[in-house]
């Protein structure tokens, strides 16, 4: 566990740079249990484009008939939750029109991809298209 003292300005703004890397870090540190890789992320961008983004949109939270998959709503909502989840909940309502029709490998590659637009990375590791493999896989997002 990381533990660290931080002191504000007047302003109420973190004093120190030191103080922002640790913050930083420990957030990269929870996040790489998540294991996605980077061919993933390159499959889940054909498939979002071809299957995801007419609702979500082309920047995933500029979408007219989805919500955002990416930045502060995207992270609220599934914060304290698990990775298997999040898959499981896109597995059963995604896409509305043909909820399952993917393949479980492209589920996988499109949460992979949207991981990665929220600041995640890649390892060397394929994420599971299992949801079963992922429940004890939490995102990092604090609630």
């Amino acid at each position: 566990m990381l533990s660290a003292h931080f002191s504000l300005n007047p302003k109420g703004l973190l004093h120190s740079t030191a103080a922002l890397l640790l913050c930083g870090s420990a957030t990269l540190a929870t996040a790489q249990e998540i294991q996605f890789s980077a061919a993933q992320v390159e499959a889940g961008i054909a498939t979002y484009k071809e299957t995801c983004q007419l609702c979500h949109g082309t920047t995933m939270a500029n979408g007219q008939f989805g919500t955002p998959l990416r930045g502060s709503y995207f992270r609220k909502k599934w914060a304290g939750k698990s990775v298997g989840e999040l898959l499981q909940f896109t597995l059963d309502s995604m896409p509305p029109d043909n909820k399952g029709g993917l393949a479980p490998e492209q589920y996988a590659a499109v949460l992979a991809y949207v991981l990665s637009r929220n600041e995640l990375l890649p390892g060397d590791t394929g994420l599971s298209a299992d949801p079963q493999a992922l429940t004890s896989v939490m995102l990092p997002w604090q609630p």
